[in-house]
């Protein structure tokens, strides 16, 4: 098979396997989360507006999550919302290295989305929402449409 054939491939394997754990975050749909666990969503802290805010599910469902916990340093915060049945996207073994292949998935709209690109640089630091530091983030080249801050970045394997 072809490069683009096996990308093409791996795209729609991950997105099989992981996208039904993405979530939209916020009514206007202003970010993107996964499903990290029973009843938690990882999302971007900057998503969120108050405590409290709504989460859409691929099938469509809306539910209203609080806040649990946050790390203003990294831009985390996770969420307690009821997620029912969803498998929940799974953690990769190591740490993505520059060079990795990987690909970002997020919901826009009604649907959920993928592109793919390679890690360029890890333990980024960059000024964050309120000009706060953030870091230890990893800078890729995958393509993000607005609504996508928060989603997963994932490996092959999704």
């Amino acid at each position: 098979m072809s490069l683009f054939g096996d990308l093409s491939t791996s795209a729609r394997s991950v997105l099989a396997g992981a996208g039904a754990a993405v979530v939209t975050i916020g009514r206007d749909g202003r970010g993107s989360g996964v499903v990290i666990a029973p009843g938690k969503v990882l999302t971007n802290a900057h998503n969120l507006r108050d405590r409290t805010t709504s989460v859409t599910f691929a099938d469509g469902s809306t539910a209203q999550a609080t806040m649990a916990g946050a790390d203003a340093d990294g831009d985390l915060v996770v969420l307690d919302v009821e997620t029912g049945s969803i498998v929940p996207a799974t953690w990769a073994d190591r740490a993505p290295e520059a060079g990795d292949v990987v690909f970002a998935l997020s919901r826009g709209g009604h649907r959920t989305r993928v592109s793919f690109g390679m890690v360029t640089s890890t333990e980024v630091e960059f000024q964050g929402p309120r000009g706060r530091q953030v870091h230890g983030g990893v800078e890729h080249t995958a393509a993000l449409a607005r609504g996508s801050s928060g989603g997963p970045l994932t490996d092959a394997d999704g």
